[in-house]
């Protein structure tokens, strides 16, 4: 059975009490002792520098990885959007792989959003107060759904493809 750093200690503050008050004579197996609880400590301390050091080469590769997902991430909206206008310009709402194994539906004019191209020109009563003044979209959206004229403001449509 190996011994633990904190037992090698504990070895040693008890030999510290048995120190003779007069002479200040140390007991046998001090050095010895006191020896060992150095060589568990150095052990320890290069334990923690490579922990330290594995640490930090996982943390580089998650920062590497992150990038290679938002790259990924940027490349398939990209190839989304591609996709979107080519469809919508031939006319095809819909795609099946030959296997079956996923198709692609552009559900044109579904997703609604309010697009603002001067929000100056905005009344205040279509903002909301944040940290930041800033137009009330949804606010916008059922002002202008419900007829209103909202100066600054329309209602645009969308597409969306869907992946399945």
């Amino acid at each position: 059975m190996q011994i633990k750093l904190y037992e090698a200690a504990e070895t040693v503050r008890q030999l510290l009490e048995q120190i003779d008050p007069e002479t200040g004579e140390l007991p046998d197996g001090f050095e010895n002792a006191r020896a060992l609880v150095a060589t568990k400590a150095q052990a320890v301390a290069a334990f923690i520098l490579s922990n330290d050091a594995e640490a930090d080469m996982v943390e580089a590769h998650v920062k590497a990885l992150s990038g290679r997902v938002k790259a990924a991430r940027k490349r398939s909206e990209w190839l989304r959007q591609y996709l979107t206008s080519h469809m919508a310009a031939c006319g095809v709402q819909s795609i099946k792989s030959d296997d079956g194994t996923f198709s692609a539906v552009l559900q044109t004019g579904r997703d609604e959003s309010v697009e603002v191209w001067d929000s100056a020109q905005l009344p205040s009563d279509y903002m909301r107060e944040t940290v930041k003044v800033e137009p009330d979209k949804t606010l916008i959206k059922k002002a202008i759904k419900d007829g209103f004229d909202v100066p600054g403001a329309k209602l645009v449509q969308k597409d969306r493809l869907v992946l399945k």
